[in-house]
């Protein structure tokens, strides 16, 4: 074979690998879709999406809060990863950062932005590191809303984002079970128990 024809051969190679790809991602997309699209009736929402090539995202309503799903990709080093993330509506003031010890590796000269979420606790506590700008409402908040214990529920997401304003959490997509309504359901729950848990005993402002 010439040299002019291994390089059409390469480039015929890399074209099937790049159309297959394409194609994977808009069935994996169009199954997302389909199983956003259980939820509607049961919590009172709707899915967008603004293309067959873009993920999809849900946006709807548990006992009165928004809740919303969508996917998100994050640069972590030299690798793009897709995270999947819950946001729910709450009523919290104080802010808490967890991060998975597992995932994370704490470090005291931590990035700028998780700097920014404040000081950790004086321990890891449940398989987390914890960071906050307020030690003393964070620390009432952990005992006061059995916070390691309702965690559990949560423990397939490596990051939380617990206030203000909303709980966030985020874990890498790891495929379709993800999207099932029985899957995301459980956690809206879990999400909605918690945000209760830590709005009734966080010191009133």
């Amino acid at each position: 074979m010439s040299q002019m024809g291994i390089t059409l051969f390469f480039l015929f190679v890399i074209s099937v690998i790049a159309l297959a790809m394409v194609v994977h991602g808009y069935i994996d997309k169009k199954r997302i879709r389909k199983n956003l699209d259980q939820l509607s009736n049961k919590l009172s929402g709707s899915v967008v999406q603004e293309s067959r090539f873009f993920y999809p995202r849900f946006s709807g309503e548990i006992e009165g809060r928004q809740i919303d799903l969508f996917f998100e990709v994050v640069k972590v080093g030299r690798k793009h990863i897709l995270y999947y993330i819950y946001s729910l509506k709450s009523e919290i003031i104080c802010s808490l950062l967890l991060l998975k010890a597992d995932a994370y590796k704490p470090v005291s000269a931590a990035p700028e932005p998780v700097q920014v979420a404040g000081e950790p606790l004086s321990e890891i506590k449940g398989g987390y590191e914890i960071r906050t700008q307020n030690q003393e409402e964070a620390q009432a908040i952990y005992e006061g809303a059995a916070l390691k214990e309702r965690l559990k529920a949560l423990d397939e997401f490596s990051s939380l984002q617990l206030g203000p304003d909303a709980l966030v959490v985020g874990k890498p997509y790891d495929g379709l079970s993800d999207t099932e309504s029985v899957n995301i359901l459980k956690n809206v729950r879990s999400l909605v128990n918690l945000a209760k848990a830590m709005e009734q005993c966080q010191t009133p402002a």
